[in-house]
């Protein structure tokens, strides 16, 4: 340990735990500043996907030579990326601070983007967008950590139940602000500028958030859990106007962060499996289910004559503004019935509501009662797993790991996007539209019953902080 000077190590001990009590145990009055902030990659992760899944036509016919697996590589290259980005991202957010990685992360999301946007060829836009995916992975497991360590202890769960509100939300303002506009002004969605612009005003929407978070604070918690007691005050100060006299005026070594890359497995212990599986498997099932489905599905209605173009748009505005008050609900959800109960109820839901589709394909049923189903999939989905699986995992750790567990944590969202997006066309053809909304049914109510077992309330989880500041001690 650093000199702390006229300190001892019990009093450095003593501050460290008073200043965890602190945040824990107040209320900020800028959160709501700070989480869209601190979340603004899922912001931007919507707006490229949404953005992009309408510029794909365009972008293969810049390129018609493209072999259908470079296609598909360039389609994917953002889900690898930050398949990638979460682990690493989350480790670095341990290692060297919430702030810099933000910073870093919409610095690299920036040039990347526009990078994408002026590539001459499909191979560079596809490392391009590989190093932009790894950005996003990375800034989402930093936002996470984020918010959990700045805000009160219920303030974060509500908050962080939000996210997919933020990403639903986002996705609509998309289609009306951006490609709404430029097909008005293009006439097409094939036209070859189309891709482009959309890659570059991505870049300038991170630049813009950069800018933003220029003036966001360091988390107070991860500063006091290695000693560093002075900047941890100083913060709380300017942020909280909290004046700690009581806790010692010193920066010391106390202890080090994600010291070795040995540590970005640190969370893999045994007194955690029930924590671990039941955050990751939430997390891989809802990625798979909205990748595989809800991702395809404007393919499988047009393709089954459910629907035509027009009612096909008009279906899918439904089913995301169904997401949008999903999102709504789970953060109201949140303090009066708990995540786990959400997190239940809402694999049920969307299991009951896949196995409906599937009865819809298989009788040929009208396009009303797929809509139904639809939207009750997609209510079930975002209040259940798709919520309180990254929720959960970053109430599971303290601020030493918290970084790691939520890019542990958003890695298997991405890998089970990978999955899924590369698959569905597969299952397609194999089994139909019938048969993949049963095998999907069945793993959605599989989830269920194992978040029923052997799932937790993040309400009642004892804060992991205290716990860590008891065992230093």
């Amino acid at each position: 340990m650093s000199q702390g000077g006229q300190y001892s190590r019990e009093e450095i001990e003593k501050g460290i735990a008073k200043i965890y009590q602190t945040v824990l145990g107040t209320k900020n009055i800028t959160a709501r500043y700070i989480v869209i902030l601190a979340l603004a990659s899922l912001w931007v992760d919507a707006y490229d996907f949404a953005a992009f899944t309408f510029g794909t036509a365009a972008f293969k016919a810049t390129f018609p030579w493209m072999s259908s697996f470079l296609f598909g590589l360039a389609t994917a290259a953002v889900q690898i990326g930050a398949t990638i980005g979460a682990v690493a991202g989350g480790w670095l957010t341990d290692r060297i601070g919430r702030r810099n990685m933000f910073i870093i992360n919409m610095i690299l999301f920036t040039v990347m983007a526009i990078g994408a946007g002026l590539a001459p060829d499909p191979y560079t836009f596809t490392g391009f967008r590989i190093a932009l995916g790894f950005a996003l992975g990375a800034d989402t497991a930093t936002g996470f950590a984020y918010i959990f360590e700045y805000l009160e202890k219920t303030q974060r769960l509500f908050w962080s139940n939000l996210w997919q509100l933020q990403w639903y939300l986002m996705y609509l303002i998309t289609i009306a602000i951006v490609v709404l506009p430029l097909y008005a002004i293009l006439h097409t969605l094939l036209h070859p500028i189309y891709w482009r612009v959309i890659m570059i005003l991505g870049g300038v929407f991170a630049f813009i958030v950069l800018m933003l978070r220029s003036r966001i604070p360091e988390s107070v918690l991860w500063l006091a859990y290695q000693g560093r007691l002075a900047t941890a005050k100083r913060i709380l100060k300017q942020t909280y106007g909290i004046d700690l006299p009581d806790v010692p005026d010193v920066d010391v070594t106390l202890r080090k962060v994600a010291r070795s890359w040995k540590s970005a497995f640190s969370i893999f212990r045994r007194n955690k499996w029930k924590e671990l599986v039941y955050c990751f498997n939430g997390n891989f099932e809802q990625a798979i289910e909205f990748y595989t489905f809800g991702f395809y599905m404007p393919y499988i209605l047009l393709t089954m004559h459910l629907a035509g173009s027009l009612a096909t748009i008009e279906a899918s505005a439904v089913f995301y503004g169904v997401g949008v008050v999903a999102g709504i609900a789970t953060a109201y959800f949140t303090p009066r019935i708990g995540t786990k109960s959400q997190y239940v109820l809402g694999a049920f839901l969307a299991s009951v509501a896949l196995f409906g589709l599937a009865f819809t394909f298989l009788y040929h049923w009208p396009l009303w009662l797929f809509v139904l189903w639809a939207s009750v999939f997609y209510f079930g989905h975002v209040i259940g797993p798709a919520s309180q699986g990254m929720t959960s995992i970053n109430a599971a750790f303290g601020a030493s790991e918290r970084g790691t567990a939520a890019g542990w944590g958003y890695f298997w969202v991405k890998l089970g996007a990978v999955w899924g997006s590369f698959w569905a066309p597969y299952l397609l053809v194999v089994i139909k539209p019938t048969g993949m909304t049963e095998v999907l049914g069945i793993y959605a109510l599989a989830t269920a019953i194992l978040g029923l077992i052997i799932g937790f309330d993040a309400r009642k989880y004892h804060p992991p902080e205290l716990t860590e500041e008891v065992k230093a001690q």
